[in-house]
C-alpha cells in the first residue's frame, strides 16, 4: 500500500501554483475548483492507495510544431496531475544529486533546488546561463568542429522501465525506491495506456523525469572528457577534428540506442565548422543584425514576469527605455506583415516573440498594439502553430469596446466553421479559450453548433467551456445528454456548462447521471 502524504500532496499543489497546470495549453477551471476547496480534496486524495489506483484517461493534443509537424500533448484529469507531481517531488533531490553537478557548467536545464521542496527546478537565468557557455565554448581556439544532436521524439520516446530503474538507482530512502514502482509502472504505465514506452508531455513534473533519464547519458560524456553542453534533448559538442565530431555523434547514438531504445534526429543532427555554428546556431553581434533581428533579440531578452518561471524582478527604467527606442526606431507592423508575406515560410519565431512580449513592456505604443492585433486577426489562418500566442494576444487587451469584440470574434469563428478546410482541433481550442474568458465574447449559438458538428473530444471540451460563460439554459440542455458517454476531461466541461440549468433541473440531472469524484461534486 502507498498513500500520499498531507504534506507532500501540499507541496504539489504548491508546485502546479508555480509552475503552471501544462505547457501549451489552457489553464483548466477545473483547477480554480481544486485550489478554491483544497482541504477537501487533499483529503480525497489522501486515501487513494497508488498501488490499486487506476488515472482517469488523460486527453491527448496534437500542438504543430510547425506548419508541417506536430507534438502529442497531453492533459491529465486535476486528481492525477496532483498525484503525478507529488510523486516526482518525493524524488527530486535524489535525481539531482545523481546529475552532472550544475558548477561543471555543463547541463542547465530544470536544475533542482533541493531546499525547496515545493518547486520542481529553478528557470531564471538558465536558458541565459547556457547560451553563454556555448559563446565560450566557441570562442576556444582549439574548437574547430562542433557536433549537434537533438534526440527524437524524446519525451513520447522515453522506455519506462529504464525510468523505473533509475529512480530506484538513484534513491536513498525507501519512500523513493517505492516512488519507482508506483510512478512510473503503476501510474505513467497505466495513463500512456499500458504502453511500456512515453511519459506524459505537458505537465511540468515531467521535465524532471527527462532530465533522470540522461543522468548516465550525460555522466558518460563526462568520464570520457568529451566537450559537451546540454539542454533538455540538444547536445552541443565541441571537437578538435571533424573526425573526432563524427567519432562522438556514433558513440553518443550507440550510447542512446542501447541503454534507453532512443534515437537521434536526423535533420537536426549535423557536424558544423565552427564558424558556420557560430553564424547559424548561435546569436550574431548587434552590429551585423537586420532589423527583423534587432527586433527578436530585444523581445527574447525582455523579461517581465514570463512565463510565471522565478522572474519576479521588474526591468529597470534603463532597460524600458532601451526597448522602447527599439519599438519607436523599427517598423514593426512592417515586420511583422514581412514575416507572414511568404506563406510557405511564415517567420514564426518573429510572431510568437512580439505577441508574447509586446503586452508586457511598460509604455509600449498603445496604437501599435492595436496595429499587430489586427494584423495577427485577418492573418489568422497562417497562424495555426502560435494558436496560444494568438489567444493571449486577445486577451492582454481590457478595453476592447463590444463592437470591436464582435468584429474580432467573427472573424476567429469563421476558420472554425469552414467544413472544407477546418483548422487543427489544437487552434479551435485556443481560439475558444477565448470565447471561455467572458461572456462579453458571445456567440454561443455558433459555438453549439460546432461542439455539435465536431467529434473532437478537445474541440468539445473547449466548446462547452465557452458554453459555460457565454451561453444559456437551451445551449446546456443541447450538450449535457453527452455527459455519460463522455471522457473524463469532457465530463469536466459538461459539468460546468450544466451549471446553466435551473437549480433543480440541475439537481435530477445530476443525480440520474450518478456524478462521482470529488473534483466532479465539487463543479
Amino acid at each position: 500500500m502507498f498513500t500520499l502524504t498531507s504534506i507532500e500532496l501540499d507541496n504539489a499543489l504548491a508546485a502546479i501554483n508555480h509552475h503552471g497546470y501544462s505547457t501549451m495549453l489552457p489553464d483548466p477551471p477545473e483547477w480554480d475548483v481544486v485550489t478554491a476547496n483544497w482541504p477537501a480534496i487533499r483529503d480525497i486524495l489522501e486515501k487513494i492507495d497508488l498501488d490499486t489506483y487506476e488515472p482517469l484517461k488523460l486527453m491527448r493534443v496534437f500542438a504543430p510544431k510547425s506548419r508541417a509537424n506536430i507534438r502529442v500533448m497531453h492533459m491529465l484529469h486535476p486528481q492525477d496531475l496532483l498525484i503525478y507531481t507529488a510523486l516526482v517531488l518525493i524524488a527530486k533531490n535524489d535525481i539531482e544529486a545523481n546529475r552532472v553537478p550544475l558548477k561543471a557548467q555543463r547541463v542547465f536545464s530544470y536544475r533542482s533546488d533541493i531546499s525547496r521542496p515545493q518547486v520542481l527546478y529553478g528557470a531564471k537565468g538558465s536558458y541565459e546561463a547556457y547560451r553563454k557557455q556555448l559563446d565560450t565554448k566557441a570562442e576556444n581556439e582549439k574548437v574547430k568542429f562542433v557536433a549537434i544532436a537533438d534526440i527524437a521524439d524524446f519525451y513520447p520516446r522515453i522506455y519506462q522501465h529504464r525510468l523505473e530503474n533509475v529512480i530506484e538507482s538513484v534513491a536513498t530512502s525507501q519512500r523513493v525506491r517505492d516512488v519507482a514502482r508506483v510512478l512510473v509502472r503503476k501510474l505513467i504505465g497505466s495513463l500512456m495506456g499500458r504502453n511500456s514506452y512515453g511519459i506524459p508531455v505537458g505537465p511540468y513534473a515531467s521535465r524532471l523525469l527527462g532530465e533522470a533519464v540522461l543522468i548516465d547519458v550525460d555522466a558518460t560524456l563526462q568520464s570520457q572528457g568529451i566537450n559537451f553542453v546540454r539542454w533538455v534533448d540538444d547536445y552541443n559538442i565541441f571537437c578538435k577534428t571533424e573526425y573526432e565530431a563524427q567519432s562522438v555523434l556514433f558513440a553518443l547514438g550507440e550510447w542512446l540506442f542501447s541503454n534507453h531504445g532512443l534515437t537521434l534526429q536526423s535533420a537536426k543532427t549535423k557536424i558544423l565548422p565552427i564558424d558556420i555554428y557560430k553564424n547559424e546556431v548561435l546569436y550574431r553581434h548587434e552590429e551585423q543584425l537586420t532589423d527583423r533581428d534587432t527586433v527578436v533579440n530585444m523581445f527574447r531578452g525582455f523579461t517581465i514576469g514570463y512565463e510565471g518561471e522565478d522572474d519576479d524582478e521588474e526591468p529597470d527604467e534603463e532597460e524600458i527605455q532601451g526597448v522602447l527606442a527599439v519599438l519607436q526606431g523599427t517598423d514593426i507592423k512592417g515586420m511583422l506583415e514581412a514575416s507572414l508575406a511568404d506563406t510557405a515560410l511564415v517567420d514564426y519565431e518573429a510572431v510568437v516573440y512580439a505577441l508574447t512580449k509586446l503586452p508586457r513592456i511598460p509604455g509600449a505604443p498603445p496604437a501599435l498594439k492595436r496595429e499587430v492585433l489586427e494584423l495577427v486577426i485577418d492573418n489568422a489562418e497562417l497562424l495555426y502553430p502560435v494558436a496560444e500566442q494568438i489567444s493571449k494576444y486577445v486577451l492582454s487587451f481590457s478595453d476592447l469596446t463590444r463592437t470591436e469584440q464582435k468584429r474580432i470574434a467573427t472573424k476567429l469563428l469563421r476558420p472554425l466553421k469552414s467544413k472544407r478546410n477546418p483548422p487543427p482541433p489544437y487552434y479551435a481550442m485556443w481560439i475558444l479559450h477565448i470565447f471561455a474568458s467572458s461572456p462579453a465574447w458571445n456567440h454561443a449559438k455558433d459555438i453549439v453548433a460546432l461542439y455539435t458538428g465536431s467529434t473532437s473530444e478537445v474541440i468539445k471540451r473547449h466548446a462547452a467551456l465557452a458554453i459555460q460563460s457565454s451561453g444559456n439554459r437551451s445551449e446546456a440542455v443541447a450538450i449535457k445528454d453527452d455527459y455519460v458517454g463522455a471522457s473524463p476531461m469532457l465530463r469536466l466541461a459538461i459539468l460546468f456548462a450544466s451549471r446553466k440549468l435551473g437549480i433543480d433541473e440541475r439537481k435530477h440531472w445530476k443525480l440520474a447521471n450518478g456524478v462521482s469524484g470529488g473534483i466532479e461534486k465539487l463543479i
